[in-house]
């Protein structure tokens, strides 16, 4: 298990060590606040240790589907102590990003965007940033409306995976889970139908989210509401059939009413983070915390709001 995780509350990014998630440093995010017409968001996401992490601020405005994305580089020292936010050069076209790895070695970053709201239906792409240079190599989805790549993951010989997803309605939430689409991160780009894909037999349906564990399965979140209770299933699945590996955990919360347990169930149902070869996940399941081989602790990380929480290793 990493030593420590990141996350996001409110303004500030906190470091907080990961087995009783005490705090050992923040740092606040640079930027104007949210106003009346205008929305501030934010996210974390690490990458092959628990040293170097992205975050991703959104702000948008009236007009749904327009944000202006920042990027900024997080380094945390062997001791737990964050650095100063770096600006990282990112093309921003309005495009929130889905997911973002650091490369193994830190010198590489993969994003994960979604054009929501074009005229043919929504479609993805896959950018990889050199962070030193800013070069960048993109690879478009736009002959393949309703599909769109997930969060990536690197593998240990420069290979970018993504989740493929699926959904035939305006929503990402929830949706079929195709297959894995491998692309090399040293080509120069180009069309994201052209990478390798393997494609399961039978797509998954009903998942809220899916992370890869590089060289390794898939560990997503599946859940669903009835009877005023939200319930929230934990999957690890193979990478190479998206068939059910195992169970790795179930959790379950009580509301007053239908819609509220409806709405926990797509809001609050997100795996975060996965380390290792997958034994040890954050999750926000209804409460946020760590499942270690299938038990499940809960950590400091909510948002001041008790909003969805972002965190990463």
């Amino acid at each position: 298990m990493p030593g420590y995780y990141v996350v996001v509350a409110g303004r500030d990014v906190v470091v907080r060590a990961s087995g009783d998630g005490h705090a050992t440093g923040s740092v606040a995010i640079p930027g104007p606040t949210a106003t009346a017409r205008t929305s501030v968001s934010s996210r974390v996401f690490g990458g092959a240790d628990d040293r170097h992490f992205v975050i991703a601020v959104s702000r948008g405005g009236d007009l749904p589907g327009v944000a202006a994305v920042t990027l900024f580089q997080l380094t945390v020292s062997q001791g737990g102590r964050p650095g100063g936010l770096r600006p990282i050069g990112f093309g921003n076209r309005g495009m929130p990003v889905l997911g973002a790895a650091v490369s193994p070695d830190g010198k590489m970053l993969a994003l994960s965007l979604v054009h929501e709201f074009p005229p043919g239906g929504l479609y993805g792409s896959v950018e990889v940033i050199d962070l030193a240079s800013g070069a960048t190599r993109a690879w478009t989805g736009t002959s393949a409306p309703g599909y769109w790549p997930g969060a990536p993951a690197w593998d240990g010989d420069g290979t970018v995976a993504v989740p493929w997803w699926h959904s035939g309605s305006a929503g990402l939430v929830p949706a079929q889970l195709t297959g894995i689409r491998y692309l090399n991160a040293g080509t120069p780009g180009g069309r994201l139908l052209a990478t390798q894909l393997v494609a399961f037999p039978a797509a998954v349906p009903g998942l809220q989210s899916a992370v890869i564990v590089p060289g390794g399965e898939v560990v997503g979140s599946s859940c669903h509401a009835m009877h005023h209770t939200a319930t929230a299933q934990v999957l690890e699945l193979s990478a190479a059939n998206g068939r059910l590996v195992r169970l790795v955990r179930t959790q379950t919360a009580r509301f007053g009413n239908d819609a509220d347990a409806l709405a926990a169930a797509f809001s609050a149902c997100q795996v975060l983070s996965v380390a290792g070869t997958g034994g040890h996940v954050l999750v926000w399941a209804f409460a946020f915390g760590r499942i270690d081989n299938g038990v499940f602790t809960s950590l400091p990380g909510t948002t001041p709001q008790g909003l969805p929480v972002s965190a990463a290793w």
